[in-house]
């Protein structure tokens, strides 16, 4: 009697687990239909935008206002920026000061001792890390995109990359990050009140290679992938819960 209890009540907890994904799901269908009307909307934006790749063209679009657009050209740096230590110039570096120190920490360590029982010990280790004492970066003010000039704020350039480490003294050194002063590639951008805005950089992508990008559908593929994990979860937690009451 007590086993046909058990699987009883394990086929009730698999049937209520049941029910709960199938609501669970129902709830993603209706918030993924929003997901998808909100891609659409973008979509139909992506779909209409003005394209450009003249600067003549940009400058009229500018100037009229037209609205969103897509346009293809030159980022570049007016006003790079250096350091004497780094070669080239760049649209942004940074500099981080780092010294090389020894640190302590406990560390629990097991081990079998002369009779053969696992034991637990606890000691003091030294280790090294560089540690940054001091921050310093520079930024150019002035960019152009296709030949048409703005402040450096309006367009937003790639993450910067480490460039080099030089050596300054006994256990300290200099790490240089920067972002390059000049990247081709397409800006997708809101033209209004006679000049860019909310603007985005694609860099190295063409116009149709920036729009195919955008219309990927990733936003539905994550929701689900992440949807999914979430119901399983649900199921799992309410199911392992019951069983151990």
């Amino acid at each position: 009697m007590k086993f046909e209890k058990e699987a009883e009540n394990k086929r009730k907890l698999v049937i209520i687990c049941a029910v709960i994904i199938a609501v669970m799901f129902m709830i993603g269908l209706m918030i993924s239909e929003k997901i998808r009307q909100s891609m659409m909307e973008k979509y139909q934006i992506y779909d209409t935008a003005l394209q450009i790749d003249d600067k003549k063209l940009f400058e009229q679009a500018i100037k009229t206002n037209i609205g969103y657009a897509f346009v293809y050209g030159k980022l570049k740096t007016i006003d790079p920026v250096s350091y004497p230590e780094v070669s080239g110039e760049y649209s942004y570096l940074k500099k981080k000061e780092q010294k090389y120190r020894k640190h302590s920490r406990n560390v629990t360590k097991t081990y079998t001792d002369s009779k053969g029982k696992t034991r637990t010990k606890t000691e003091t280790e030294d280790y090294w890390t560089w540690d940054t004492i001091r921050t310093e970066s520079k930024t150019a003010t002035r960019i152009s995109f296709l030949d048409v000039e703005f402040d450096y704020e309006k367009i937003p350039f790639p993450e910067s990359h480490q460039l080099e480490t030089v050596k300054t003294g006994y256990h300290k050194r200099n790490v240089y990050y920067g972002t390059d002063a000049e990247f081709q590639g397409t800006i997708f951008t809101s033209l209004k009140e006679n000049t860019i805005n909310n603007t985005k950089f694609y860099a190295n992508k063409t116009i149709i290679q920036t729009i195919e990008n955008l219309k990927t559908g990733i936003e539905l593929v994550i929701f689900w992938i992440i949807w999914i994990l979430i119901m399983v979860g649900v199921a799992f937690v309410f199911y392992y819960r019951k069983i151990k009451a």
